[in-house]
C-alpha cells in the first residue's frame, strides 16, 4: 500500500511545487505523468496485476514461438493489430516481457498527460478522479482495451477539431487493438448535437428504453459480436451501477452549473459523451464483453469533471452567483478526497493483485 499512498502525497507535492491546479501545467503534468509511468511500468510485470501477470504473459509468449503467418491465421477475425504487435515485440526484445509492459506503459501515460495537458483546467484534479474511477488500475489488468483507450485518447482531439478522415482513422485502429473500441466511432457525429432541453428529455427517454430492453440489447449485441455466450441474463444487475450513478451526479452537475454553449465545442462534446457513457452502462452486466463499452466514454469524464467546476470558464448556470461559487470550490475537494479514497481502498481490497508491490529491479 505505501507505493500507492507515496504516489498520491509524491502528485500532490508536485501539484503545489508547479501550480498542478492551473491549465496547461506543463512540469507537473511531465513529473506527474512520470510518478504514474514509473508504478505502472517499473512493477514486477510477473508479481504486479491482474491479466499482465498471467493471461498477457501467455500471450506474449505464445506469439514468441509462433510464426507471422500463424498469428495472422489466428487472430485474422479481430484484435489483430494488439497480436501483431505483441509479435514484433517478441521478435525484436528479445522475449522480454517486461521491457514489453514497461514500453506499453509508458505509451499510455505519455497518451494521458498529453490529454489532460491540452484539454484539463486542473491537471491535478483530472489525475485524482483517474484514480477514483480506477481507470489507473484498469492499467494493470486489461491490456489490449487500455491501449485502445489510449488511442481514442489521441481521437479526441480531431473530434473537436472536426477532422472526420483523422478520427475515423484512429478508431479503426484503436478497433485493432480491442474492437469494442469500435463503438467510439459514431461519437464524432452525436457530438455535433447542441445539447438543450429536448436533448435531455430525449436522454431520458432513451435511458429508460435501454433499461427496460436491457436483456434483449445486450443479447442481440453479444450475437453480433460473436461471443462464445450465446445469452447473457441481466437478472440482478442493478440499473445504475457505480460508475453509471457517479456520471449521473455529474451530468445534473452540469446542467445547473455550466450549460453547454455551442461556443464551448469541448464541453459540449464532453457532455454528450458522458451520457452516451449512461446509456451503455445501463445494460452491461457484470463480467461480459459489453460491461467495458462504457469505459470508452467514461474515460473522458476526467476532463469533463474538472471543466464542470472550472471556475474561470464562461458559464451560464441555474444557480445563485454565490451559492455556485461555494460549491466550485468545495465539490472538486470533495470528488478528490473521495477519489483518492476510493483508489487506495480497491488497492487494499484487491490486494492480491497489488501487494506486497515490487518493482522489477528489485531482487
Amino acid at each position: 500500500m505505501n507505493i500507492y499512498a507515496l504516489l498520491v502525497v509524491l502528485i500532490l507535492i508536485s501539484a503545489v511545487v508547479f501550480n498542478g491546479n492551473q491549465p496547461k501545467s506543463l512540469k507537473f503534468v511531465i513529473v506527474a505523468s512520470l510518478l504514474m509511468f514509473a508504478v505502472l511500468g517499473l512493477r514486477d510485470a510477473t508479481l504486479i496485476g491482474v491479466d499482465t501477470t498471467s493471461s498477457y504473459r501467455g500471450v506474449f509468449l505464445n506469439m514468441s514461438m509462433s510464426s507471422w503467418s500463424e498469428v495472422l491465421e489466428a487472430h485474422r477475425a479481430k484484435n489483430t493489430g494488439f497480436y501483431l504487435m505483441t509479435k514484433a515485440f517478441s521478435e525484436f526484445i528479445s522475449n522480454d516481457y517486461q521491457t514489453y509492459i514497461t514500453v506499453l506503459a509508458a505509451f499510455t501515460s505519455l497518451c494521458f498527460g498529453r490529454l489532460i495537458y491540452r484539454y484539463s483546467p486542473s491537471p491535478l484534479q483530472s489525475i485524482l478522479y483517474h484514480f477514483g474511477l480506477l481507470l489507473y488500475m484498469f492499467q494493470f489488468s486489461a491490456l489490449k482495451q487500455c491501449l485502445a483507450m489510449s488511442i481514442l485518447m489521441l481521437a479526441f482531439d480531431p473530434l473537436i477539431e472536426r477532422k472526420p478522415i483523422k478520427f475515423i482513422l484512429l478508431v479503426l485502429l484503436a478497433g485493432q487493438f480491442h474492437m469494442p473500441a469500435l463503438v467510439f466511432l459514431p461519437s464524432y457525429w452525436l457530438t455535433k448535437i447542441q445539447p438543450g432541453k429536448k436533448y435531455l428529455i430525449l436522454l431520458g427517454v432513451v435511458l429508460v428504453l435501454t433499461y427496460l430492453f436491457r436483456n434483449q440489447l445486450l443479447n442481440l449485441m453479444n450475437s453480433l459480436y460473436g461471443d462464445e455466450e450465446e445469452a447473457v441474463d441481466l437478472s440482478g444487475v442493478q440499473f445504475l451501477r457505480t460508475k453509471a450513478l457517479i456520471m449521473v451526479i455529474i451530468v445534473a452537475a452540469a446542467v445547473f452549473f455550466r450549460i453547454p454553449t455551442p461556443e464551448d465545442k469541448t464541453y459540449s462534446s464532453l457532455f454528450v459523451l458522458m451520457c452516451l457513457a449512461i446509456i451503455f452502462q445501463t445494460f452491461c452486466g457484470y463480467d461480459n464483453t459489453f460491461e467495458r463499452l462504457a469505459d470508452y466514454f467514461f474515460q473522458f469524464s476526467v476532463i469533463f469533471l474538472a471543466l464542470v467546476f472550472d471556475r474561470r470558464a464562461y458559464r451560464k448556470g441555474l444557480l445563485s452567483w454565490r451559492f455556485a461559487q461555494t460549491a466550485e470550490t468545495v465539490a472538486p475537494i470533495l470528488f478528490c478526497s473521495f477519489g483518492v479514497y476510493r483508489f487506495l481502498d480497491y488497492i487494499s481490497s484487491n490486494a492480491i493483485f497489488f501487494l506486497p508491490y515490487r518493482f522489477f529491479f528489485q531482487s
